[in-house]
C-alpha cells in the first residue's frame, strides 16, 4: 500500500455567508458589452512550483479512498492532497473577487471541453454563475478583473491578449492590452433566414490552432436553421448547411465543435437513434459528423453523454465520451468511426456524473476524467475525484484529488458545483470546480491541481 501524505496546511475554518454550462429555460437575450478591463502589460505565466516539497509517488491503484474530512481551505495558499499527494489550490474567493454589482454566489472555471488558459498560460478565464466573466493572473492567482464580454468566450490560440466570444449574429474579440472590442465576422449576410444567434451553444470550441470554428445559427424560435464552417484565418465561412426544411425535432442541436485539427464538424443532437441504429445524412439523429465542408454526415453514436474530442497518442483525431449503452469510458475514432472501450463505470452505487477534458493537445495519448455523485461517501475508485486516463484499453490510470463537492441532481444549483475539470495544454495545470459540500447553494470556487513537468514519464 502506498503511503498517504498529509496536508502541508492545517486549514483555515471559513464561515460560509450564505457550470457544457447548460441552457437556460429561454436562451439568453444578448447585447454587444461595454468596454472595460485593460491590462497594458500581461503578467507573467508561473515560473516557479506552487509546492516547493518533492512530489511524491504519484498514485495509480484502484482502491476505494475516502475523501478526509477537512476544512475549505483559503484562498490562494498551495497545500497537497492529503491522499492523493497533489499539490493543489483553491484560486478563488467568493467573498473578495467578484464585482460589487455582481450577484454571483461562487466562482468557477468555465466547462471542460473549453480551455481556461490563454495561449501563453499566463491568464486563467473564471466565470462567476451569474454568467459573469473575470480574468486571473496564471502566476500570482490575482484576479484582475471583470471582462465586458458575452457568450461562449474562447481564447486566440496565438495571441495571448486575444480572447474571441458570441454576440448575437457576430463573433467578436476582445483585446486584453488596448480595452478594443472589435467585430470580426457579421455571420447575418452569411446565412439562410432570420437569424438571432451564431455559437457553439456553451461547449464547443475552435480546431486547437484557433483557424476553423464549427458554429450553428438559431432563429427567433431557436430551432437550428443551419450549421456552418469558419475560417478565422481568412475570414471565410467555408460551408453552410441548411437545416430549415428539416422537421422540429431534428432541429434541437444540445451544441457543435470542430474537431482538434479542423476536419471534422460535430453536431450533438437532442433526438436519439433507436436502438441498434445511427444517423444517416438523410435521418440525422445521436452524434452526427461532418467533413469540413458539411459534407458526407454520418451518425457514430446513437446517443452522445459527456464527451470531449481530443488526440490518441498516433495524433488521430478521437472523441473520449461516457458509453451510455454500455456503462464504459470509450474512445471513439472520428475517421474510421470504431469505438473501444477503456474503463468501466460502476453505477451500482450511485449515479456517478462524469466529464473529460481532451485539451491537452501538447500532450497527445491523455485525457482528464472529473466526477461527482451525491454521496460523500466513495464506493468506487472514481468517485468524487479528479484523474488522468491513457488512451488505450488497459492504459494507464493517475489518481489526483478528491473534489469535495457534493451533487445533488434535484437541486438546481448543485449544476454549478459539477467539477467539470478542464486541463492546460501541457497536462500541468488542471481547473475544477468545487461547493466543499454545500449543497444547494451555487457557493463554489475554483481549484487548480499543478503537475510537475515532463510527470508522464514518471508513470509506471
Amino acid at each position: 500500500m502506498k503511503k498517504r501524505f498529509q496536508s502541508l496546511f492545517s486549514f483555515l475554518a471559513l464561515l460560509a455567508l450564505f457550470a457544457c454550462s447548460p441552457a437556460p429555460a429561454t436562451e439568453p437575450e444578448t447585447a454587444p458589452p461595454e468596454p472595460g478591463l485593460v491590462l497594458t502589460v500581461l503578467p507573467p505565466a508561473l515560473s516557479a512550483p506552487l509546492c516547493t516539497d518533492p512530489q511524491p509517488e504519484f498514485v495509480t491503484d484502484f482502491e476505494v479512498w475516502q475523501a478526509p474530512q477537512m476544512d475549505e481551505p483559503p484562498a490562494r495558499i498551495p497545500f497537497r492532497d492529503p491522499v492523493y499527494g497533489a499539490c493543489m489550490v483553491r484560486v478563488t474567493d467568493r467573498h473578495a473577487d467578484l464585482s460589487l454589482d455582481d450577484t454571483s454566489a461562487g466562482l468557477k472555471n468555465e466547462y471542460s471541453r473549453v480551455q481556461s488558459f490563454n495561449a501563453d498560460g499566463s491568464l486563467i478565464l473564471v466565470r462567476g454563475i451569474e454568467a459573469t466573466w473575470y480574468v486571473y493572473s496564471a502566476g500570482s492567482l490575482q484576479p484582475l478583473g471583470q471582462l465586458p464580454i458575452d457568450i461562449d468566450p474562447r481564447w486566440s490560440a496565438t495571441d495571448p491578449n486575444i480572447i474571441y466570444f458570441s454576440s448575437e449574429t457576430r463573433l467578436m474579440s476582445y483585446n486584453m492590452q488596448t480595452g478594443e472590442m472589435t467585430t470580426v465576422h457579421e455571420f447575418a449576410n452569411d446565412l439562410p433566414g432570420k437569424n438571432v444567434m451564431v455559437w457553439t451553444r456553451y461547449e464547443g470550441s475552435p480546431s486547437f490552432d484557433g483557424r476553423y470554428w464549427g458554429l450553428m445559427a438559431q432563429d427567433e424560435n431557436w430551432l437550428v436553421s443551419a450549421y456552418l464552417v469558419y475560417d478565422l484565418q481568412t475570414d471565410t465561412v467555408l460551408a453552410t448547411r441548411d437545416l430549415r426544411t428539416w422537421p422540429d425535432d431534428e432541429r434541437s442541436t444540445d451544441s457543435v465543435t470542430i474537431s482538434p485539427l479542423g476536419n471534422y464538424f460535430m453536431a450533438y443532437m437532442d433526438k436519439y437513434c433507436e436502438p441498434g441504429t445511427l444517423g444517416t445524412d438523410a435521418n440525422p439523429c445521436g452524434l452526427m459528423v461532418y467533413d469540413r465542408n458539411l459534407q458526407k454526415g454520418r451518425g457514430l453514436l446513437r446517443l452522445i453523454g459527456h464527451s470531449d474530442t481530443a488526440l490518441d497518442a498516433q495524433g488521430r483525431e478521437v472523441l473520449v465520451y461516457q458509453d451510455i449503452d454500455t456503462d464504459h469510458i470509450a474512445i471513439l475514432d472520428l475517421e474510421s468511426g470504431m469505438g473501444t472501450p477503456l474503463w468501466p463505470i460502476d453505477f451500482s452505487h450511485t449515479a456517478i456524473g462524469l466529464h473529460i477534458s481532451g485539451r491537452a493537445f501538447n500532450h497527445p495519448g491523455w485525457v482528464l476524467i472529473s466526477t461527482h455523485d451525491g454521496d460523500s461517501a466513495s464506493h468506487t475508485w472514481m468517485d468524487d475525484s479528479v484523474f488522468a486516463i491513457e488512451l488505450k484499453p488497459g492504459g494507464r490510470v493517475v489518481r489526483l484529488a478528491h473534489t469535495h463537492s457534493l451533487v445533488d441532481e434535484s437541486m438546481e444549483h448543485d449544476y454549478w458545483a459539477e467539477p467539470q475539470a478542464s486541463v492546460n495544454a501541457d497536462f500541468t495545470r488542471i481547473l475544477f470546480t468545487s461547493n466543499w459540500s454545500r449543497s444547494g447553494t451555487g457557493e463554489v470556487e475554483m481549484y487548480l491541481i499543478e503537475l510537475p513537468q515532463g510527470w508522464i514519464s514518471q508513470i509506471p
